[in-house]
C-alpha cells in the first residue's frame, strides 16, 4: 500500500469507530446545539458540514413543516440555484447510498425502489417544487456558537437530491427538516442526542443576524411573558388549536372551521406570511376598520392597510390577542408582528386569507422565542426579542 492508500485505509476505520462509538453512547447523554441562521427573503437558513474526511459546508432553510433534510448533489438538474454550493459525495469516504431493503426506506412514506433497487424518493411542495433523489446516510458537523463546540454525527439520514425543479423561488440548495415525522432532523437526534425538544429565534430586522436555532434544552432559563398550549401533529406539521381573535372589551372572533383533524392552525418556519380562514380574516378586517382611526389605504396585496405617516400614528396599531387552548394559551401578537410596512407611509397586515390549511408563518414568529416540546406536546412562545436572548 501507498502512504497514501494507508492514509484512506486509517479515514476508513475512523469512521467505521465513530460508527461503533456512537451506537455505545448512553441514552441518557444529551447535548445541546445552538445554530445561528442567517435571513434572505424572508427565509432562514442554517449552515452546516457534511462529509468525511473533508467537510462541505452547506446552506438549508430550516422547515418546520418538511420531514426530510435534503441537499441538492453535483451534477444534480436544478432550476435557479440560489446557492453555488452543492455536495460532492464522490469527495466523502462516510457517504452512503440506502437499499430500498433499508429499515430507513421502510418507513419513510415517499421511498420506493428504482432499477438500482436504491431507496429512490419524489417529494413535492405547496409552492409548486418538487424533487427527486436517492436517501443516504451522511456524517453532518454542527458547530455550536454558544460552547464553540464541533459537533459530529454520523449515520445522519438525509436526501440526496439528483433533480430539484421550483417554479416559483430560486433552489436553496437544501432543506433542514425538523417536522414530526422521521426522518426529520430532531427526530433522528432526539432522544439519543438531545432532549426532544427545539425552539427559535428569528430575527428580520437585522439581516437574520441575532437569528438563532436551538436544539435541545439550551435556552430553558430565558424569562419573559409566556404562552403554553397543547402541540397536536397532523399530517407532518406541528398544529394547535385556536379558539379566538380578540381585542378584549372590542371585538370577540371565533374559530369554528378547520382543515385538520388535530388542531385547527399549524405553526410553520418555512412558511412566510400567516393565513387565516377567509370568513375569519374578512371579520378580522372588518373589526379592526372600525377601532383603528387610521385612514384606509387600498392596496391589491393586502386585506388591510393603513396610512401611517408618524409615530403617533404607528402607536395607534393595535395588540391583537389569539387565545389557545390551555391556561397559558393567550397570546398577544404586537403591532410589529401584525403590521409590517408596505411603502414610505403605509403599513399592511401581513395575514392573507385561504380555503385551506390555516398556517402562522415565520413573520408572526419573528422576535419570539419559539418552543416545540416533543415529550410533554407543548408549544411554547416566550416574548422575548432575539438581541435579549445573548445579551440579557
Amino acid at each position: 500500500m501507498t502512504p497514501f492508500d494507508r492514509l484512506q485505509a486509517a479515514v476508513v476505520r475512523l469512521i467505521n469507530r465513530a460508527s461503533y462509538l456512537d451506537k455505545r453512547i448512553d441514552m441518557k447523554t444529551s447535548i445541546n446545539i445552538e445554530l445561528g441562521l442567517s435571513n434572505d427573503d424572508a427565509e432562514y437558513f442554517m449552515g452546516f458540514k457534511i462529509g468525511t474526511p473533508n467537510t462541505q459546508s452547506m446552506l438549508g432553510i430550516i422547515d418546520t413543516g418538511s420531514g426530510l433534510t435534503w441537499v441538492n448533489r453535483v451534477g444534480c438538474k436544478c432550476f435557479k440555484k440560489k446557492t453555488t454550493t452543492l455536495f460532492n459525495p464522490n469527495a466523502s469516504l462516510s457517504y452512503k447510498k440506502l437499499s430500498y431493503l433499508s429499515d430507513e426506506c421502510k418507513s419513510f412514506s415517499l421511498g420506493h425502489c428504482n432499477f438500482n433497487r436504491l431507496c429512490q424518493y419524489r417529494a413535492a411542495y405547496g409552492d409548486g417544487s418538487n424533487i427527486d433523489g436517492i436517501l443516504s446516510l451522511e456524517t453532518f458537523n454542527f458547530n455550536s456558537i454558544g460552547t464553540n463546540q464541533n459537533i459530529i454525527i454520523p449515520n445522519i439520514v438525509f436526501g440526496c437530491n439528483f433533480r430539484s425543479l421550483n417554479t416559483q423561488i430560486d433552489d436553496p440548495g437544501s432543506f433542514i427538516g425538523l417536522g414530526p415525522r422521521s426522518p426529520s432532523l430532531i427526530q433522528q437526534l432526539a432522544p439519543k442526542y438531545l432532549s426532544k425538544y427545539f425552539s427559535y429565534c428569528l430575527d428580520m430586522l437585522h439581516s437574520g443576524a441575532n437569528s438563532r436555532l436551538f436544539l435541545g434544552r439550551g435556552k430553558q432559563t430565558i424569562t419573559g411573558k409566556t404562552t403554553v398550549t397543547p402541540l397536536l401533529t397532523q399530517d407532518g406539521f406541528y398544529a394547535v388549536q385556536l379558539r379566538t381573535i380578540s381585542i378584549p372589551g372590542v371585538f370577540n372572533i371565533l374559530l369554528t372551521r378547520s382543515k385538520l383533524a388535530a388542531g385547527n392552525i399549524i405553526f410553520d418556519s418555512g412558511t412566510v406570511m400567516t393565513f387565516l380562514d377567509t370568513q375569519v380574516l374578512n371579520q378580522l378586517v372588518r373589526k379592526l376598520t372600525d377601532y383603528v382611526s387610521l385612514p384606509i389605504v387600498k392596496t391589491g396585496d393586502y386585506k388591510l392597510c393603513f396610512n401611517v405617516s408618524s409615530t403617533e400614528q404607528e402607536e395607534e396599531l393595535p395588540r391583537v390577542l389569539f387565545s389557545f387552548d390551555g391556561t397559558l394559551g393567550n397570546f398577544k401578537v404586537s403591532p410589529y408582528n401584525l403590521f409590517r410596512w408596505y411603502s414610505a407611509d403605509v403599513k399592511c397586515m401581513v395575514i392573507l386569507g385561504t380555503t385551506g390549511m390555516q398556517i402562522i408563518g415565520n413573520t408572526m414568529q419573528e422576535d419570539l422565542l419559539i418552543g416545540h416540546d416533543l415529550d410533554n406536546m407543548e408549544l411554547t412562545i416566550i416574548e422575548k426579542k432575539c438581541t435579549e436572548l445573548y445579551n440579557p
